[in-house]
C-alpha cells in the first residue's frame, strides 16, 4: 500500500510538471510571433505570415508526438514505464533548454528544432495515464483518477501561465523555459525516487517510426474503437483550436492589457479543474463516462457558438471559461470510456493511440485556425463550434450497449 502511494504521487507530480512545460507555450508563443516588438521577424512581415509561423510552431510539436508517443507506448509496455519515463525526462530536459536559447537569440528557425526535439519526448503524460490504468481497472476508478489527472492539468496551466506571464514580464521571455528545464529535471528525479513499476507484464517490442500512423488505422479493428476515436478526433481538433488561439484570437480582436490576458488564461485553468474535479464527482454519481461525454460536448458547442458572437471581452471572457469546464468532461469522459471499451493486456497502446489522435488533431488545429485568422480572426469560433458538432453527432451514432445510469449516492 505504502509503494502504491509513492507510486501515485510520482505519477500525479510527473504529469503535473509535465503539463506544466507543455501549457508553458500558450502565453508565450503569440506575443512572440505576433508582437512586432519583439522581433522574432522583421517588421514589414505580413499578418498573415506570422499567424501562418505561428500555427507552423504549434503543429510541429504534435506531429512528433503523432511519430514518437506510440513508440514511446510501446517501450513502457515491454521494458517498463520506469524506464521508459527516464528517457522522456532526458529529452525533455534538453528540448525545453534549446526554446530559451532560441528565444533569447530571437531566432524562429532554433525554436522550431526545439520544438521538435520536446514533442518527440513529449509522452509522459501517456505513460502516467497508462500507469494509472495498471492500478485502476473498474469504471468509476479510472474515471476518477482520470478526473485528478485533469485537474492537476488545470492547475498545472494556472502556475504555468501565471509563470510564464510574470517572469516574461519582469525579466525576460526565455526564463519560463529555463524555469520548466530545473522543474522537469525534478519531475526525473521524483520518478527515480518514488515510482514503483506498474507494468507486470512485457510484450514483444519493436522500432516502427510509423507505429503512429499504423495505430491509427489499426485501432478501428478493436471492437467498438473505432467511432470512439474518431469522435475524440474531431472533438479535440475544435477543443484545440480554442485551446491553441485563444491568446492569439484574444489579442487580435480586443484590447487588453498584458496582465488581464494573462488573467483570463490562468482562470482557464481555475475553471478546468472545477470541471474535472467537483462537476465530474457530481456526474459520475449518475451517469456513465459516456453519457458525460455527451454533456461536455453539448455544452461545447452552445459557448464556442456564443463566442463567436461576442464583440467585447467580458462576455466573450465568461464564455471561454465555461467552456473549459465542459472540455473538461468531454476529454476526462472520452479517454475514460475508450480506456474501459479496450482490452487490459493493451492499455499501454491504447494510450498510445489516444496520443496519436490528439497529436493528430493538435496538428490539424493550429493549421486551421492560422489559415482562418489570417483571413478573418472572426471566423475562428464558428470553426471550433461546427468541428465540436461533427464530433456530436459522431459520438451520438456510435452505438453503445445497453446500460444503466449510476445510483446516485446519499
Amino acid at each position: 500500500m505504502e509503494n502504491r502511494r509513492k507510486t501515485l504521487f510520482a505519477i500525479y507530480f510527473a504529469y503535473f510538471l509535465d503539463y506544466f512545460g507543455y501549457a508553458i507555450v500558450f502565453g508565450l508563443f503569440g506575443p512572440l510571433v505576433l508582437n512586432t516588438d519583439f522581433h522574432m521577424f522583421s517588421d514589414d512581415t505580413p499578418l498573415q505570415v506570422r499567424h501562418l509561423s505561428l500555427a507552423i510552431l504549434f503543429a510541429v510539436y504534435p506531429l512528433m508526438q503523432l511519430l514518437f508517443a506510440p513508440v514511446f507506448g510501446d517501450i513502457a509496455d515491454h521494458f517498463g514505464r520506469k524506464k521508459t519515463f527516464y528517457i522522456l525526462g532526458s529529452g525533455v530536459i534538453l528540448g525545453y533548454f534549446f526554446s530559451g536559447i532560441a528565444i533569447y537569440f530571437h531566432h524562429f528557425l532554433l525554436l522550431l528544432v526545439s520544438r521538435i526535439l520536446t514533442g518527440m519526448f513529449s509522452s509522459n503524460r501517456t505513460i502516467c495515464m497508462a500507469s494509472l490504468s495498471d492500478l485502476y481497472q473498474d469504471e468509476k476508478g479510472r474515471s476518477k483518477a482520470y478526473g485528478i489527472i485533469a485537474t492537476l492539468g488545470g492547475l498545472s496551466w494556472i502556475v504555468s501561465i501565471l509563470v510564464g506571464g510574470i517572469f516574461s514580464k519582469a525579466l525576460s521571455p526565455e526564463i519560463p523555459f529555463w524555469i520548466t528545464t530545473g522543474l522537469a529535471l525534478v519531475s526525473l528525479l521524483m520518478i527515480l525516487f518514488f515510482f514503483h513499476e506498474t507494468r507486470t507484464k512485457s510484450d514483444v517490442f519493436y522500432f516502427d517510426p510509423f507505429k503512429g500512423i499504423r495505430h491509427i488505422v489499426s485501432c478501428f479493428k478493436i471492437k467498438g474503437l473505432g467511432s470512439l476515436y474518431m469522435y475524440y478526433l474531431v472533438m479535440m481538433m475544435g477543443w484545440g483550436i480554442n485551446l491553441l488561439w485563444l491568446n492569439p484570437y484574444t489579442l487580435s480582436r480586443y484590447s487588453v492589457s498584458h496582465e488581464l490576458l494573462f488573467g483570463l488564461l490562468a482562470s482557464t485553468g481555475i475553471v478546468w479543474s472545477l470541471g474535472s474535479s467537483v462537476v465530474n464527482e457530481l456526474l459520475i454519481k449518475r451517469y456513465h463516462t459516456r453519457h458525460i461525454a455527451l454533456i461536455g460536448t453539448i455544452g461545447l458547442i452552445i459557448v464556442f457558438t456564443l463566442c463567436s458572437l461576442m464583440t467585447t471581452f467580458i462576455p466573450f471572457a465568461i464564455f471561454a471559461l465555461l467552456a473549459s469546464i465542459f472540455g473538461a468532461l468531454a476529454w476526462t469522459n472520452a479517454l475514460s470510456t475508450i480506456s474501459l471499451t479496450a482490452p487490459e493486456e493493451i492499455q499501454g497502446k491504447v494510450m498510445g493511440i489516444s496520443q496519436s489522435f490528439a497529436s493528430v488533431a493538435f496538428m490539424f488545429a493550429p493549421l486551421i485556425a492560422g489559415l482562418l485568422a489570417g483571413i478573418n480572426i472572426t471566423y475562428v469560433y464558428p470553426m471550433a463550434a461546427l468541428l465540436i458538432f461533427i464530433s456530436f453527432l459522431i459520438l451520438k451514432l456510435t452505438p453503445q450497449p445497453i446500460e444503466e445510469a449510476y445510483e446516485p449516492k446519499v
